[in-house]
């Protein structure tokens, strides 16, 4: 699981770039970020990017694949096909709609393995 998880990690400091890299501008297509932050007692905060400048509402939610699992049966954005996943300053991968909704526990634990490990 946890080298799985390393494999997604991108490192735009350091210049990393590989094909199979799906956190990159350039495997963007008809995505957004879906940028998720701890949020002290309100649970996490997921806000939405278009590269860099946000788009829509910030939203709350008690748990980090709850937040995952909102964006992808909501999908707030007309025309968004997939969210690139931030959290910790790590990216999980890009995820169609279908894929948030259905594996938003896997996002959620990679995620967090990658924010605690990788630090």
């Amino acid at each position: 699981m946890l080298a799985t998880a390393m494999a997604a990690v991108v490192l735009p400091d350091e210049g990393l770039e590989r094909e199979s890299d799906d956190c990159t501008p350039a495997h963007r297509g008809n995505s957004l970020i879906l940028h998720i932050a701890h949020d002290g007692a309100l649970g996490y905060r997921a806000r939405m990017f278009d590269e860099r400048k946000e788009v829509g509402n910030a939203t709350h939610h008690p748990h980090i694949d709850d937040a995952i699992r909102w964006y992808g049966r909501h999908a707030p954005v007309t025309g968004v096909q997939a969210f690139r996943i931030w959290y910790g300053g790590w990216c999980a991968g890009t995820y169609s709609l279908a894929q948030l909704e259905q594996t938003a526990d896997d996002i959620a634990e990679r995620l967090l393995v990658l924010a605690v490990v990788a630090r």
